[in-house]
C-alpha cells in the first residue's frame, strides 16, 4: 500500500491565521487532515490518504485516482 504515497494526489490547503493548515485530499471524499506548520503538511497528507485508503479496502470501497491536473 506504501505506493499510494507515491500518488500525486492534489492537495487544497487553507491557512488559518490562528492556527495552522487545513489540508483536503480532493479526489478522496472526506479526506482532511490538519497541519501546524508548513513542513508538517506532506506528512500529514501521506497520514490521512493512508488511513482513508486503508479504510476503504477494509470495507470494499473503490479507491480514486488522482486526477490530472492537466486535465482540469
Amino acid at each position: 500500500m506504501n505506493i499510494v504515497f507515491d500518488l500525486p494526489y492534489q492537495l487544497k490547503i487553507t491557512l488559518d491565521e490562528d492556527s495552522g493548515y487545513g489540508v483536503e485530499v480532493v479526489e478522496l471524499p472526506g479526506c482532511f487532515t490538519y497541519a501546524d506548520r508548513w513542513d508538517d503538511i506532506p506528512s500529514m497528507a501521506r497520514e490521512a490518504i493512508g488511513s482513508w485508503v486503508g479504510s476503504a479496502l477494509k470495507h470494499g470501497d473503490p479507491v480514486p485516482e488522482p486526477t490530472s491536473v492537466h486535465s482540469r
